[in-house]
C-alpha cells in the first residue's frame, strides 16, 4: 500500500520489479548584429556543448468529474510505439491512478505538471542539436567577416570540433566567450534560431533536425497534454533555441520552456521606416556579456520552482551527463503520487548507445526505485520515420523491434502495491 505522503511505496515495488527483469543488461538591432551573432554562437556554445553529452565507454483549475479521453492513436493505445512491458505499464497505470477523479491517488489538473529534459530525452542528443545552431551562427559571421576565419576560437570552431572547446573547461569557455557578447536583441536571436530549424539537416542522420525527436516521447507527451497534464520542458540548452524547437516539434509553447540564458537589458532601438519618414523607437531585450542562469544539475529545480511555483509530479530526463538526477529526485520528495522515467540510450542500431562515466543517473535510479526506460527494450519504433546515417546502407535504421521474451516482460505492480526492499548497489546497470 502507498504510505502517508501516497507515492513512496509505489516506486520502490514497481521500478524494483523493473530492473531485476532486465539484471542482466543492467546591440543596435543592425550594427551591433554583425558583432553579436558571434559572440552569442561563442558564448551559448559553451553552455550548450559542455552540458551536451561526452560520454563514456499552477490557481487551481476546476475538477474534472470524469476521465479525459485518451487521444487514438491505434486501436485505443496510447502509446503505439512503447512495446508491453514494465516501462509502458507503469505510464499507464500512473496517469490513470493521478487522473481517475474517483482515485485516492487523484491529481487536481492544477497540479498534475510534468517537466522533460530535452536533448537525450525529446530528441537525440548526440550531437547537440543548440551546439550546431550556434556552430552555424559563427559560420554567417565568418562569411561576412571573412577575416575571422583564421582566428580562434573561429578556426578552431568551424573544424566542427566541439569537443575541442568543451576540453578547453568550463570556467575558461564561459568567462571568455561570454565576456563578448552584446548587442543581438532576443527576437532576433530566437528568428535565427527558426531560420536554421528551416534549413539545417541532422549530420548524422541524413534528415531534417525535427526528425530525431522521439516518437515514443512525442506520443506520452500527446497522452499527458489530453489528461490534463500541465507539460513543460526544462533544459540545459539555451532558451532562444529552446522555445522555437519546443513549439515546433513538440507543442509546447514559449512559456512553457525553462532553459540556460544570458542577462538581458532593456534598450530603446528604432525600426527603419519609409524613407522620409523618421525612424520609430522601440525597445528591445538586448543580450549582455553575462550568464543570468546555466540551467543543469541542481540549478534545474531552482528553475522550476521559479517558472512554474509547483514541483513537478512526473519528471523525465536521460541518462548521459547526471543533469537530470537533481531534477528527478526533488520531484519525488513529495505527498503526491509522482513518476520518474529514466531513459537509456542502449541501441546502437536505430539511434545511439552510451553510458556516463559517473554512472551517477543509474545508480539514483537504483536508490530512489524510479522507472528505468531502455531504448532497445521499451521502444518499437524510435524516430517517426525510419532514419539512417549518412553513408549507411538504405532502409534506414529505426525498423521495428519486437517486445521483450517473456522473462524480461514482467509486468509492474498495482500503483499502490507494497513496496519490496531495493538494491542499492545498481551494478548491473551501472556496468553498461
Amino acid at each position: 500500500m502507498a504510505d502517508e505522503h501516497g507515492h513512496d511505496d509505489h516506486h520502490h515495488d514497481r521500478d524494483h520489479d523493473a530492473e531485476n527483469a532486465t539484471q542482466q543488461t543492467s546591440g543596435e538591432r543592425s550594427a551591433a548584429s554583425a558583432v553579436a551573432v558571434p559572440i552569442i554562437a561563442l558564448g551559448l556554445l559553451a553552455a550548450a556543448v559542455w552540458l551536451g553529452s561526452m560520454p563514456g565507454p499552477l490557481p487551481p483549475a476546476e475538477v474534472a468529474t470524469t476521465t479525459p479521453a485518451v487521444p487514438s492513436h491505434s486501436a485505443g493505445d496510447p502509446l503505439p510505439s512503447w512495446n508491453d512491458g514494465p516501462s509502458k505499464k507503469a505510464i499507464l497505470e500512473f496517469v490513470t491512478a493521478v487522473t481517475d477523479p474517483n482515485a485516492a491517488t487523484f491529481v487536481p489538473p492544477a497540479e498534475r505538471v510534468a517537466v522533460f529534459d530535452h536533448d537525450g530525452t525529446l530528441v537525440c542528443e548526440q550531437p547537440i542539436l543548440h551546439g550546431l545552431f550556434l556552430v552555424d551562427r559563427a559560420k554567417d559571421v565568418v562569411e561576412r567577416r571573412p577575416e575571422l576565419a583564421q582566428e580562434e576560437p573561429f578556426a578552431t570552431l568551424l573544424t566542427g570540433d566541439l569537443d575541442f572547446v568543451r576540453r578547453l573547461g568550463k570556467k575558461f569557455v564561459l568567462d571568455v566567450t561570454f565576456a563578448a557578447i552584446a548587442g543581438m536583441s532576443e527576437d532576433d536571436l530566437e528568428q535565427a534560431a527558426r531560420d536554421f530549424l528551416d534549413r539545417a539537416q541532422h549530420p548524422v542522420f541524413d534528415a531534417p533536425l525535427g526528425d530525431v525527436a522521439y516518437q515514443p516521447m512525442s506520443e506520452l507527451l500527446d497522452l499527458l497534454k489530453a489528461r490534463g497534464f500541465d507539460v513543460w520542458i526544462c533544459s540545459g540548452s539555451g532558451i532562444h533555441f529552446l522555445r522555437p524547437v519546443a513549439e515546433r516539434w513538440h507543442g509546447i509553447p514559449p512559456d512553457h520552456v525553462i532553459g540556460s540564458q544570458p542577462r538581458t537589458e532593456l534598450r530603446e532601438t528604432a525600426t527603419p521606416l519609409d524613407e522620409g519618414k523618421e525612424a520609430s523607437p522601440q525597445l528591445d531585450l538586448v543580450i549582455l556579456p553575462e550568464v543570468l542562469i546555466l540551467n543543469d544539475a541542481d540549478q534545474k529545480p531552482a528553475s522550476i520552482s521559479a517558472a512554474i511555483g509547483r514541483r513537478p509530479i512526473l519528471a523525465v530526463g536521460n541518462v548521459g551527463t547526471a543533469g537530470d538526477v537533481a531534477m528527478l529526485t526533488w520531484s519525488q520528495s513529495d505527498r503526491r503520487p509522482s513518476l520518474q522515467l529514466l531513459l537509456v540510450h542502449d541501441d546502437a542500431e536505430r539511434e545511439m548507445a552510451y553510458d556516463e562515466p559517473s554512472h551517477a543517473s543509474l545508480d539514483a535510479a537504483a536508490k530512489h526505485g524510479w522507472q528505468v526506460v531502455r531504448i532497445s527494450r521499451d521502444w518499437n519504433k524510435v524516430f517517426a520515420r525510419s532514419l539512417a546515417r549518412r553513408g549507411s546502407r538504405a532502409g534506414g535504421l529505426d525498423e521495428p523491434t519486437p517486445p521483450s521474451e517473456p522473462s524480461e516482460a514482467v509486468a509492474s505492480p498495482a500503483f499502490d502495491a507494497p513496496r519490496p526492499e531495493v538494491s542499492e548497489t545498481g551494478s548491473s546497470e551501472s556496468a553498461e
